[in-house]
């Protein structure tokens, strides 16, 4: 086998190596990174403080109406007790009771509203956390079939691995250093195989003899214009 031949052949399982480790990474983002669960989690988390401080308010305000009627209570217990029979203190107590249930209307009025708004809350809440499980479901589907597919990967990437060392293993070292350091500045691709007279990367057309020494890979032959090995088939 020509030391050409035994570079493209490198090169092809480099770059199925670098599908692969692509193809993983990706996999992870989408594994890591599900932009659609992401805004669910939001939403869910968003809906479900909104539903306490509504639940809150909920409380304060029927804490406040319950204290307003005990006062109410407190204060016509006194008034038809018989124990006052001052008639300005009768008349104060009654002006008061009047207040206090002037302002019992005000304080319904509100704990309706905080009724309401709670009610409103925790509808919103059990959609969102609807939406969520949904998406959590879909997200474990479809996570189970990407670890299924990254677990092959792994495989592939292992028999890709000891094939890659059986080739390298016939390069002279020389030849592999000129073979990597060419794969670090062509973006991965050091070795071009050449079609109809030219290389098939870049495109640039060879001189006859470009091309037949490409073919017979008796030495190493490289691209005029972009630099890489050229194999010729």
């Amino acid at each position: 086998m020509s030391q050409t031949l035994s570079l493209y052949r490198l090169q092809q399982t480099d770059s199925r190596v670098d599908r692969v480790n692509a193809r993983i990474t990706e996999i992870q983002k989408i594994i890591d990174n599900d932009e659609v669960l992401q805004l669910a989690i939001i939403a869910a988390d968003k809906t479900t403080r909104d539903y306490q401080d509504a639940q809150r308010a909920l409380h304060i305000a029927e804490a406040a109406v319950q204290d307003q009627r005990t006062k109410i209570e407190q204060n016509e217990a006194s008034l038809y007790s018989g124990a006052i029979k001052n008639p300005k203190e009768l008349q104060d107590l009654q002006n008061e009771v009047a207040s206090l249930k002037r302002h019992l209307i005000t304080l319904e009025d509100r704990l309706l509203d905080a009724m309401i708004s709670c009610e409103e809350a925790e509808a919103l809440q059990r959609d969102s956390n609807q939406k969520f499980d949904q998406e959590r479901q879909r997200v474990a589907g479809q996570n189970s079939e990407l670890t299924q597919e990254m677990n092959e990967l792994a495989k592939e990437k292992d028999k890709l691995a000891t094939e890659r060392l059986a080739i390298a293993g016939s390069v002279p070292e020389h030849l592999l250093r000129i073979y990597e350091d060419l794969r670090k500045q062509k973006r991965g691709i050091a070795v071009s195989s050449v079609a109809d007279n030219a290389c098939e990367i870049c495109g640039t057309t060879l001189t006859p003899a470009q091309a037949q020494a490409s073919r017979l890979g008796a030495q190493m032959i490289h691209c005029p214009n972009c630099g890489r090995i050229l194999y010729g088939n």
